[in-house]
């Protein structure tokens, strides 16, 4: 008779949350490449400025459509990592069909204009995919979700600085073939880093759950107070994209070198990531529905301090309030979203929140950012004072609800 066999052990090391943080990593190097230094490529490839932004744009604006579409396209897998690897393979393959670009001629902006559309919208489909499926186990499985997407942010600005020095000796294609080898890493290892954990949401489907895309969609958009939720992150999260369009080019008007633009930056990414790792206790002691309101009065004093022209030393102090306007609006939004769901509801619900925070309104915010910045300069922020004093409303009529909204 044949010994009996006993399944291998599972390996101490490869924890759910080393797991987790190995694809933020996948994910962030990507993404540390590609939204800073896309444009670089698009740049040396012949496109003009005015493409170019039409270019970043659309993706932006269609993810009304694709994030709603993605989030009940990858509800229909049993497993979290099946649509990320599938999103991550024909990114690589939309991206890579961008490295033919001789091949275009005079249709290239035509069929980069396509080719990013698609490529982007899938790669940024897999964020909150990943974030839905990090939030869940890590309640599941007992441990802190903010640990392993701060590991993730850091790859973001590991991959960052190396692209940068790169571009010292390398040629602008290389920011393409980055960009193509970590979503074909993401494609290929997929399936080894991510754990074969079934979605839990699943586990709550009903016969009603289980219903048509548009009838799923309008169970959530119809839970009380989801709408103010997605209104107040969307509002404080768009209310950057001055910042992220325009902030170095005041900065070097203003006579900063590149290399201080560059630490600037930096100090608010460094502040993010401490936040999340070591910011635990902190977000207990507040909660999500206090702490989604302190992010968004400081996100409006934040803008509205950055109007002025400020010395060296402010500038850098303002920039750790990036721990507030983003990061603190993100993890709250993210907890928020999760106990305002229905159970079965979860990982659509997300995949809308952040086609709407960093899709639609992200891309609405650049456009109005470059008027702004092209008739009022360094006082543009005020207009992102504005559209973060929205968030703040949406945010305090959402905590006077709150008793009506949870048990």
């Amino acid at each position: 008779m044949a010994a009996a066999t006993t399944p291998n052990p599972p390996n101490p090391l490869l924890t759910t949350p080393v797991r987790q943080a190995g694809f933020y990593v996948l994910l962030f190097s990507m993404t540390g490449a590609n939204l800073p230094y896309m444009p670089v490529w698009l740049r040396d490839q012949g496109i003009t400025a005015q493409q170019i932004g039409v270019i970043l744009a659309v993706p932006l604006l269609l993810r009304s459509l694709s994030g709603p579409l993605s989030g009940l396209w990858a509800d229909r897998f049993t497993l979290y990592r099946t649509p990320m690897v599938w999103l991550a393979a024909a990114a690589c393959l939309f991206y890579g069909l961008m490295g033919l670009s001789d091949v275009y001629g005079p249709w290239r902006f035509a069929a980069f204009l396509i080719l990013y559309a698609c490529a982007y919208t899938c790669s940024t489909s897999i964020s909150p995919m990943l974030d839905s499926m990090t939030l869940q186990l890590s309640r599941s499985h007992g441990f802190t979700y903010a640990i392993p997407r701060s590991v993730g942010s850091f790859a973001f600005i590991v991959a960052d600085v190396i692209m940068g020095w790169l571009l010292l000796v390398l040629p602008p294609d290389v920011i393409l073939f980055w960009v193509v080898c970590a979503v074909g890493l993401m494609a290929m290892l997929g399936r080894v880093v991510l754990p074969p954990e079934p979605r839990q949401d699943r586990g709550h489907m009903t016969p009603e759950t289980q219903g048509s895309g548009f009838e799923r969609l309008k169970v959530l958009l119809a839970t009380p107070g989801l709408a103010w939720l997605f209104m107040a992150i969307a509002c404080l999260q768009a209310s950057h994209s001055f910042y992220y369009a325009f902030s170095t080019l005041i900065w070097k008007e203003a006579g900063l070198s590149p290399v201080w633009c560059g630490y600037l930056w930096a100090i608010g990414v460094i502040g993010e990531i401490a936040y999340m790792m070591l910011g635990e206790r902190f977000r207990r002691f507040m909660g999500p529905w206090r702490m989604i309101l302190l992010a968004a009065a400081v996100t409006v004093f934040r803008w509205c301090l950055m109007m002025w022209d400020a010395p060296l030393w402010l500038l850098a102090a303002s920039q750790l309030l990036h721990v507030f306007s983003f990061a603190a609006t993100y993890m709250a939004g993210l907890e928020l979203v999760y106990r305002l769901t229905p159970k079965g509801y979860e990982g659509l619900a997300q995949t809308i929140n952040a086609a709407y925070s960093n899709g639609v309104m992200m891309g609405l915010g650049t456009l109005a950012s470059g008027v702004a910045f092209a008739h009022f300069g360094l006082r543009g922020y005020g207009l992102m004072a504005g559209l973060a004093t929205i968030g703040l409303l949406c945010a305090v009529r959402l905590y006077r609800l709150r008793l009506r909204l949870t048990p």
